[in-house]
């Protein structure tokens, strides 16, 4: 299972500005980019974008859309970004184990 996170932006240089700040080191990409796609294998690892996405959108002009395995692209918002992560640790964490799955 694997979980596709897309982020999209119509101002110049606002991916690049994001992303430099979520991950705190300067982002080689083109300052041009309108849209940034990244696939992660262990799908609980995409909780920390998609909350700083959210929790940063006053300061930034950026649309997330989330796809699992080949299904549909899910437009997430900040009404449902808490279903969507609860859903998310629902459908990747087994409680018994205290582990995380990663199919």
């Amino acid at each position: 299972m694997s979980i596709t996170v897309s982020l999209w932006s119509k101002k110049r240089g606002e991916i690049k500005r994001f992303l430099e700040r979520f991950y705190e080191r300067e982002m080689d990409i083109d300052i041009d980019l309108e849209k940034w796609v990244y696939i992660y294998n262990k799908p609980l690892m995409s909780v920390d974008l998609i909350s700083a996405v959210l929790d940063n959108n006053d300061d930034f002009d950026i649309y997330l859309f989330l796809q699992v395995n080949d299904g549909q692209f899910h437009f997430v918002t900040e009404e449902n970004k808490n279903d969507i992560i609860k859903s998310l640790f629902q459908l990747y964490y087994d409680v018994n184990n205290t582990q995380p799955v990663y199919c």
